[in-house]
């Protein structure tokens, strides 16, 4: 029997704890509700503004990536364009690659889905870079 009282006061205490959760709730909602009620037209017309305001800055930045390429895996065909591609990009990743190695066609089918604004998606094969260590034959990568 006593085991049965102390499931009786923790049943009554987690009661009166969801009771109390609930009545803080319900306060935040009624003082919400409330503060919706009391916006007039002219703050409405200011928070549709506002959103209007923020759609067409995000469809800027999308017609700005899309005239940078972002949304297109492209093959870059000398350095220079390379490093102008990174300077106008603020996220750029590039697959190295070589043609003469089975792992560098492995990439390929993985970046050419990408289709994320943001981030520009680019390959440069590793011999139109200039530098002892990339015209050599080796394969070591």
């Amino acid at each position: 029997m006593e085991g049965n009282g102390s499931v009786d006061m923790f049943s009554e205490v987690l009661e009166n704890q969801f009771l109390q959760a609930a009545k803080l709730v319900e306060n935040h909602l009624d003082s919400e509700i409330q503060k919706l009620d009391q916006i007039g037209e002219d703050e409405l017309e200011l928070l549709k503004e506002k959103r209007l305001a923020a759609l067409r800055k995000a469809q800027q930045q999308k017609q700005e990536w899309l005239s940078k390429g972002h949304g297109e895996y492209r093959e870059i065909s000398n350095e220079r364009d390379f490093f102008q591609e990174v300077k106008e990009s603020e996220k750029v990743v590039c697959h190295f690659y070589r043609d003469t190695t089975f792992s560098g066609n492995l990439m390929e089918p993985p970046f050419q889905s990408q289709k994320k604004f943001g981030t520009n998606f680019t390959k440069l094969e590793k011999k139109t870079i200039r530098g002892k260590k990339y015209d050599s034959d080796s394969d070591d990568d």
